[in-house]
């Protein structure tokens, strides 16, 4: 069997593996949410529990599982291809820089909570003891940076490894923990309750870790950490986190600022996006967040033991399926937004004007779908190749892109004071308020779209231009799944006597596939007929 055939047969069987634990844990992570909303309501116990969660969730984001794992897996895979014994030292001087860095911020955090907390929620300090309240929990959960950077780090060398299951596990074990928190919380007062539920975040931080530990055990990589500072090793690692950290603050500038632009349109617009996102993040996290976990190592392998063609078919064969599955997705989520917010939000305060806005704004952003899922696969090719700085400067490039495209959309902001007012002067000096569009949240819904297109065409034809993939294989596989996928917007015309939403988006779903697979399969798609060749292959057993 071709290593080709192998790392093909890896990247489905792997994403299958990691994409089914992350739904498991998404369904988990919902109970968790019903629970804490159960307890705690949106008052001040609530409020406290979530601004102090985020900060060290922030730095989860942007520097454990984004710049670490972006740096640490295309190394380790180089030192893997080298044997094992190399593998195991970069392992040991990695995890020792990993203790002493982290150990430090969750000092600093702990020491500087105060004006953290202040900086993430000013608005606390009108409400007595909120802010007290949200620096105490934010000191309880600061050493969780520590136990999520080593899951990261464990996660990197089960993948590298081609050990898929363990580390997408250890989310559902983070939230079982949490849902087990939340359960013995209720038991007492939310002034203790709501610490028990500070505590049960690091309880899950440490059985996230331990979960990890027994296959690590078996492919004789457990090791302990080596307190040596500054060898190759560790100064590759650290000139490869640099422009990928900056990669990962420039997201995390995207979404405040598209939060703040939204804070100055109609009421409702930041939750109108704050749903329409959850939503268009279910497809990506469950699929495309699952293949670039699995894709990274892969690649990465590929690239170290220099199999060149391999890397461009592994990285082929992964865009070819993400057309293939978010295609027909995104198409999907286009014609019945309605029908899904209204299924998955609509019930108490959430009205069917609430429905209306925020599925015009999933609409808006179900264009970028494809983009943004394919976007990620190919950062994870330039990542493999040590390349973290292209990514990051292409992030800025969207950014840039995002700016000017939102605040065309966007119209004028409903309340013309204070920061307000200085974006409608900033408006009418680009003259965006004589041609300038006014499509409120949509606008910006539509301006992340393309600022997603942007970045994929950048990074697409850099890719490209190192001869990392076949482009044309790519471009007509990916028009079959679009002709498939088209004529799913009619398919709401087939049911539009059909009263309940959910009956409405129950029936759809077998249509909307037979459609799809039908169409694809007079087109000659590769990738529905091994799909169909899998599903056969399944029964038969």
């Amino acid at each position: 069997m071709s290593v080709g055939h192998t790392n093909n047969s890896s990247l489905l069987r792997g994403t299958g593996i990691v994409g089914a634990f992350t739904l498991l844990s998404r369904l988990i992570g919902f109970v968790r949410d019903l629970l804490v909303a159960r307890l705690f309501g949106s008052g001040l116990f609530a409020d406290a529990f979530y601004v102090a969660f985020r900060i060290p969730n922030l730095l989860r984001s942007v520097v454990a599982e984004g710049a670490f794992t972006s740096a640490f897996v295309p190394i380790f895979s180089g030192e893997l291809a080298k044997g094992k014994t190399q593998a195991r030292l970069a392992f040991q001087e990695i995890s020792g820089l990993l203790i002493i860095a982290t150990t430090l911020l969750t000092i600093l955090g702990v020491l500087f909570a105060e004006p953290i907390v202040t900086l993430f929620a000013p608005g606390f300090e009108s409400i007595p003891g909120k802010t007290e309240l949200s620096i105490t929990l934010t000191r309880i959960m600061m050493p969780y940076i520590i136990f999520v950077s080593f899951v990261a780090l464990l996660g990197g060398v089960l993948n590298s490894m081609k050990i898929f299951g363990t580390a997408a596990f250890a989310q559902v074990v983070m939230n079982m923990v949490l849902v087990g928190g939340a359960l013995i919380a209720a038991l007492y007062a939310p002034e203790l309750g709501v610490r028990i539920l500070a505590y049960s975040v690091l309880a899950g931080g440490i059985a996230q870790v331990l979960v990890q530990v027994p296959p690590l055990i078996r492919v004789d990589l457990l090791v302990r950490p080596a307190l040596r500072f500054f060898t190759p090793i560790t100064k590759e690692l650290l000139k490869l986190m640099l422009p990928a950290l900056l990669g990962s603050a420039i997201y995390q500038v995207t979404t405040f600022l598209n939060t703040l632009l939204a804070s100055l349109l109609d009421p409702g617009s930041v939750s109108w996006l704050y749903y329409a996102d959850r939503l268009i993040q279910l497809p990506i996290g469950i699929f495309s967040i699952a293949l670039a976990t699995v894709l990274l190592p892969l690649l990465s392998g590929a690239s170290a033991r220099g199999e060149h063609a391999d890397f461009s078919a592994t990285l082929g064969n992964s865009l070819r399926y993400t057309s293939f599955v978010i295609m027909p997705i995104a198409v999907f989520i286009f014609a019945f937004a309605p029908e899904l917010i209204a299924i998955l939000f609509q019930r108490g305060a959430f009205s069917p004007h609430d429905t209306e806005m925020a599925s015009a704004a999933v609409q808006a952003m179900s264009i970028g779908l494809w983009f943004t899922s394919c976007h990620s696969m190919l950062v994870r090719s330039l990542m493999a190749k040590k390349d973290t700085l292209s990514p990051s400067l292409i992030g800025l490039g969207a950014l840039l892109v995002n700016i000017p495209v939102a605040l065309f959309f966007m119209g004028p902001p409903a309340h013309q004071e204070g920061f307000g007012g200085t974006l409608l002067t900033l408006q009418h000096t680009l003259g965006f308020d004589q041609f300038g569009a006014n499509f409120h949240h949509i606008g910006l819904g539509l301006a992340s779209s393309l600022s997603s297109a942007f970045a994929f065409s950048a990074a697409i034809l850099l890719v490209v231009s190192r001869k990392g993939l076949d482009l044309d294989r790519f471009v007509a596989s990916s028009w079959r799944s679009l002709l498939g996928a088209l004529p799913i917007v009619w398919i709401p015309n087939l049911l539009v006597n059909i009263g309940h939403p959910l009956t409405r988006a129950i029936l759809a779903l077998p249509l909307a596939a037979i459609t799809y697979l039908a169409i694809t399969l007079v087109f000659k798609s590769q990738e529905t007929q091994e799909t169909l060749a899998l599903i056969r292959r399944t029964i038969r057993r």
